[in-house]
């Protein structure tokens, strides 16, 4: 009465016999109440006089997804097709297998690296986030830079929805000039979910992950002379 199957596509079997001789041939039905998470096969079983005490094999198999929804129970329904089995077994009542599909998707989101350059002349550099499973609502994320006298990043906000989540969306990291001799700095740009605007729970306690984007120094400490010679009388 149960099968496990994950989303990997792997398969379960059970198999099914008549108690008693038919006078004539029966057929059952398999179904399956849930085709996006298992499917069954074949989807008929035809039983004779001759092979009705031999067991036939019904295969469940594992229908893979991109939402992190857990562990999803299935109802498989064994039933006599009344038309055309023998009378004998019109009134047999169906029968249930609860297919266990096993989930193997994780909310959450993937940056395409953990590190940028930038100089003080304005140069830019990117990095992509696209969500790890495909979310139930709107997935928000922020986008902020910890000093923005260093480097400031855009856009501030990241939408996913149900239709983009797999596309990767870019932040530009813009370097930001200023007169001082203080070496490269490094700033962090942290990426973190906006729960208010957020409508998957699943994905409010996902923790911020950051960028260091490095912005390179274009200032050497010095003085500057107007000229090199003059000329008195």
């Amino acid at each position: 009465t149960t099968a496990s199957v994950t989303e990997g596509g792997s398969t379960d079997t059970f198999t099914v016999a008549l108690d008693v001789p038919p006078t004539s041939d029966v057929v059952l039905s398999v179904a399956s109440g849930d085709t996006g998470e298992a499917t069954v096969s074949p989807s008929t079983l035809t039983f004779t006089v001759a092979n009705w005490s031999t067991p036939q094999t019904v295969t469940v198999t594992g229908v893979d997804d991109s939402v992190d929804d857990g562990d999803q129970d299935t109802t498989v329904t064994v039933s006599v097709v009344a038309a055309s089995s023998a009378d004998a077994y019109d009134g047999v009542a169906n029968q249930a297998v609860t297919a266990t599909t096993t989930d193997d998707d994780t909310s959450g989101y993937t940056l395409s690296t953990t590190t940028a350059s930038v100089t003080e002349g304005g140069s830019t550099d990117t990095f992509t986030v696209v969500l790890n499973t495909e979310p139930t609502g709107t997935v928000a994320l922020d986008v902020s830079s910890a000093d923005i006298g260093e480097a400031t990043v855009s856009p501030s906000t990241l939408t996913f929805t149900t239709a983009n989540w797999s596309t990767p969306q870019t932040v530009t990291v813009t370097g930001v000039g200023e007169d001082v001799a203080d070496g490269d700095q490094d700033t962090t740009v942290t990426v973190a979910v906006d729960a208010g605007s957020t409508a998957d729970t699943l994905y409010d306690a996902i923790a911020a992950q950051t960028v260091t984007a490095t912005t390179v120094d274009d200032d050497t400490v010095g003085f500057t002379l107007s000229g090199t010679s003059i000329t008195v009388t």
